[in-house]
């Protein structure tokens, strides 16, 4: 009897892994295809790009995407109206979407290592001086970016990122997915039938109060964290993100090669991540640090201001220095 029992609970479970495996395969055979990778010493980088044919006078902008996002989110949002300017190229962080870690996801949950890895494919790439651009998680690397990268960037432009280090306990979904024995079995027999129902609900949650553009789940190729490695990495980083930016805190007042260069974009409706505990706080920290408060915009202000951010980037980097300060933008017409 405890044979048959356990047989039977063998082979229902073989049942579920290859239903979810099979809806997973359709999923991403509907996905923006790949775009090119380059190897560096913690990673294999997946990477999109536009206008690289740009000249050597031309800005070149690094976008870097958030949490359970990719590259194709952020060249969606900008690439096009950044390309206008220079050559853009857009990376899936270590890890996530179609890049791969070669180290521990643990020793790649710091934003100044990811920075590190970009900035190694960038120099590879033959830029110098790259314009940094990151939304949320990435806003956390742009930051780290500056911190460890100051004199060899341009600018460091942050979209609503997180900056200080909260509290309470982590989502229930990461601690389950990264837990022994239960978190592989719940990434390859559940993860895929219950995140398939919630990209959608998901992405208009982070955009409210305003509207994901239409097509954004497939466009933004957003199906891509329902692959079991990544989205355990993508656990493994949202857990110790808080635990870096208290080290990374320590060192805000005296960063480098900084001075003039960096920028914080945040929407006042923003549920995801505060505008005022977090780009308030750096200002406090930085009175030469530039905030742009945009009235009524929410944690997707990358898809629902793109022309505004980029021309307030290209203000930026025309000026040659910040304008210190708060200062609110409001939608026009």
């Amino acid at each position: 009897m405890v044979i048959g029992v356990t047989s039977v609970v063998l082979i229902l479970g073989l049942i579920a892994w290859a239903h979810d495996a099979r809806l997973r395969a359709k999923l991403m055979s509907g996905l923006p295809p790949a775009g090119s990778f380059i190897e560096t010493h913690g990673a294999t980088l997946h990477y999109l790009s536009k206008n690289t044919q740009a000249g050597k006078d031309k800005p070149v902008f690094v976008l870097i995407h958030g949490s359970s996002a990719n590259a194709h989110d952020m060249m969606v949002a900008l690439g096009d109206e950044l390309a206008a300017h220079g050559a853009v190229l857009s990376f899936d962080r270590p890890g996530i979407g179609r890049s791969k870690n070669k180290k521990s996801d643990k020793e790649m949950s710091d934003p100044r290592a990811q920075a590190r890895e970009i900035h190694q494919a960038v120099r590879a790439m033959g830029y110098d001086m790259p314009v940094i651009i990151g939304q949320s998680w990435g806003g956390s690397t742009a930051l780290a970016y500056a911190q460890i990268l100051g004199e060899e960037i341009a600018a460091s432009v942050m979209l609503a990122p997180p900056i200080i280090p909260w509290y309470g306990p982590d989502y229930w979904a990461n601690r389950l997915v990264t837990m022994p024995v239960i978190g592989p079995i719940l990434s390859n027999i559940v993860l895929t039938k219950y995140g398939a129902a919630q990209l959608q609900a998901g992405s208009q949650g982070a955009a409210w109060p305003e509207t994901t553009p239409p097509g954004y789940v497939r466009d933004a190729a957003i199906a891509l964290i329902l692959q079991p490695r990544a989205f355990r990495t993508n656990a493994v980083y949202a857990m110790n993100l808080k635990h870096h930016l208290e080290d990374m805190q320590k060192t805000y007042e005296d960063m480098p090669g900084t001075q003039n260069k960096l920028l914080i974009i945040h929407g006042d409706k923003d549920r995801t991540v505060n505008i005022d505990y977090n780009a308030a706080s750096l200002l406090a920290m930085r009175p030469d640090v530039e905030l742009l408060e945009l009235a009524g915009a929410g944690h997707l202000l990358h898809h629902t201001w793109k022309q505004e951010i980029t021309a307030e980037i290209m203000r930026f980097l025309a000026d040659g220095k910040t304008t210190p300060g708060r200062h609110i933008r409001r939608k026009q017409g």
